[in-house]
This record gives structure tokens, sequence and C-alpha cells, in this order.
């Protein structure tokens, strides 16, 4: 017999939160790389230096390839997670931990969905952490930005069950001969 944990749709704090570490390392692994890429251009004179923190430094501050340097590494992790969420429901970590967001209702994400959700990262933020936090003690394992974007985080090995007030919408969708909301009990159709 499963314990309740087991059958349970919704991912747990634990793999959210290692889906999360996940992600962070991969962007940071991409900030290094980038970065690594730019000082090995510089050095062989492919393009200019940051001149930021450097003795010698050109001290150019905001340059265009200053501001471009700044562009990405602000973007990228905005791109990282509304595009994934947006796209596939999941960004890497997610995907190693096989879980994914979903509407309440189980539809997937949109990219505007994707973008608010973003957006309540800072609002966990603003409260120190309790708005991942309370994940851990949320009966559906919403985070606070989960519950301003009406989203949930299932696993994805589990079959994520309709709520109940779309069931007859659901049902009407599940009939393959066609939808049961056009029949209406006069007698056989044809």
């Amino acid at each position: 017999m499963e314990s309740p944990t087991e059958q349970s749709p919704y991912a747990g704090f634990w793999s959210r939160a290692a889906a999360r570490i996940i992600d962070l390392v991969l962007i940071i692994a991409a900030f290094n790389l980038i970065y690594l890429a730019d000082r090995l251009g510089a050095d062989a004179g492919l393009w200019s230096d940051m001149g930021i923190g450097e003795k010698g430094g050109t001290g150019q501050g905001f340059s265009m390839a200053n501001v471009l340097r700044g562009l990405f590494f602000f973007t990228f992790p905005v791109f990282y997670y509304v595009y994934l969420h947006g796209t596939y429901g999941q960004t890497f970590g997610k995907m190693a931990l096989k879980i994914r967001v979903v509407n309440e209702d189980g539809t997937p994400l949109d990219h505007r969905k994707a973008f608010l959700r973003w957006l309540g990262y800072f609002l966990c933020d603003l409260t120190f952490y309790i708005g991942y936090l309370w994940a851990a003690f949320d009966h559906r394992k919403q985070g606070l930005h989960d519950k301003v974007c009406k989203t949930v985080v299932v696993r994805t090995d589990v079959r994520y069950p309709a709520p109940e007030t779309a069931e007859p919408a659901g049902s009407a969708q599940a009939h393959p001969g066609g939808p049961a909301s056009l029949d209406t009990g006069a007698g056989p159709s044809i």
C-alpha cells in the first residue's frame, strides 16, 4: 500500500528546493562561461575589457560594451525561467527532478503567466524567503509565488487530477465519441 505522500501529485518542498539549486548552478555556470569568454576576448584584443575593478583599467564604466554585458547578466535569468516555464513548464532543474509547473486547473503555463510567476520570486525574497518555505506547509505545496499566480508544481510521474470545479468541462472532452454537452437525452442521436 502506498503512503499518501507517494500518491500526492504535488512536488514537495525538498524536490523544489533541489531543482532551484540545480537551476542556480546552471545560471552561475553560464555566467562564468560568458565572463571567461569575455575576458579571453578582451585579453586577445578582440573587444574592450570591462575596465571595472582592475589595476590600470580604462575605467569605461558605461560604455556600450558594458551596457550589453549588464543587459545579458540581467536578462539571462529572466529568459531562462520565463522561456522554459512558458514553453515546457519546467526548467532544467525541474526536468532533472521530474516536476513541472502548471496552472491550478492543470493546463500548461503560457509565457505571460511564466513571467508573472518569475516576478513572484521577488515577493518570496521580500518576505525573507518565507514565501518559499510556505510550500513546505501548504496542503498543495504552493509557495507564495504559486498562490499569487494560481500555479502548482506537480510531479510528472503521478497523474495530476482535474479540479472538482472543472469536472463537467473535462468529462465532456473525455468521451471519444463526441462532446457530452451536445447530448440532450431526448433519444438516440443520429
